[in-house]
């Protein structure tokens, strides 16, 4: 557990400086009274000072061994063209710390006036209601985790919100993957790839021609995974593909699945991250089992490789 950090010298008149440990439940209040509010990024906010006074101890500490402060929090609302990648330079804070306490599922330029809370303590907050995919490959990534944690209560959007808090910890790869939006999962729980994006001879004309995915060999009725939550586009057939889905994921984002045996999905239901969606099989143009697989941006095809899991899921 995490104290309140206790800089009676350093404090302001009419702020508390406050992370409540679990144990207590405030009284409802806006988020402005319980965090001190930056109205700049620079040494002319005393605010600002206190926050990079915070970060300084914590790095001391580390570097002497010692035990790190205790968490403290203050709130910042954005000015125009701020963002998370500059904003996180300007505090010197990880962007991962101040993604994950605010609960950002992505990087973003910043609407002004949002109201943002930076810590003064480098770490992942883990929200213990996980509501994106990242949350909840955060909370099942770190359940088991032997690292040192805490419990901190955050007010936040007009309620008290709990968090396990592991300071000095950063984005894992995979969590840095998705969070970036540059990885999907890999979507059979294991294949070869057989034929890769590009220009290659098809096998029923005999010419080149364009490849507009992957094909992974795999034995006939292996589970198809969702390689990202989205929403189903396309749940059908044609003499191409044969049975195929297409799922719509955020940022321009689409899924192909082709030559599946089953679909187990419906148009316009809303799947997640490694939910069962249908059955390898050899459906419409295909030379044997085997699952082709396509990731489209704006509706262009690209190499899906550079955005799957090295070797696989």
């Amino acid at each position: 557990m995490f104290a309140v950090r206790d800089r009676p010298a350093r404090s302001v008149v009419g702020f508390i400086l406050a992370v409540a440990v679990a144990a207590l439940t405030p009284a409802p209040a806006q988020a402005q009274d319980h965090y001190p509010l930056m109205t700049a990024l620079d040494n002319s906010d005393i605010i600002f000072n206190q926050l990079e006074e915070g970060i300084s101890d914590y790095y001391v500490a580390v570097q002497n061994g010692k035990p790190i402060p205790p968490l403290a929090i203050y709130a910042y609302n954005t000015r125009k063209g701020d963002d998370l990648f500059g904003l996180a330079a300007r505090v010197g804070m990880p962007y991962d710390t101040i993604a994950t306490l605010n609960r950002l599922s992505k990087p973003m330029t910043f609407p002004p006036g949002t109201h943002l809370l930076l810590p003064d303590v480098p770490a992942i907050f883990v929200p213990t209601d996980p509501a994106s995919e990242l949350e909840y490959l955060m909370a099942s990534w770190r359940s088991d985790s032997s690292a040192d944690r805490g419990t901190v209560r955050v007010f936040q959007a007009g309620a008290w919100r709990s968090y396990l808090y592991f300071p000095g910890e950063q984005f894992h790869p995979l969590e840095r993957a998705y969070f970036l939006g540059i990885l999907f999962r890999f979507p059979l729980p294991k294949g070869v790839i057989t034929s890769p994006f590009g220009m290659r001879v098809d096998p029923f004309t005999h010419t080149e021609m364009f490849h507009s995915g992957i094909d992974i060999g795999a034995p006939w009725g292996t589970d198809v995974y969702a390689a990202r939550g989205g929403v189903v586009e396309a749940a059908t057939t044609d003499r191409e593909y044969g049975n195929y889905i297409i799922l719509r994921h955020d940022d321009g984002y689409q899924t192909v699945y082709g030559h599946l045996s089953r679909i187990l999905v419906e148009l316009n239901q809303r799947v997640t991250s490694g939910m069962i969606i249908g059955k390898v099989g050899s459906t419409g143009m295909s030379t044997g089992p085997h699952l082709h697989f396509e990731i489209r941006r704006n509706g262009k095809p690209e190499d899906p490789l550079p955005l799957l899991p090295k070797g696989g899921r």
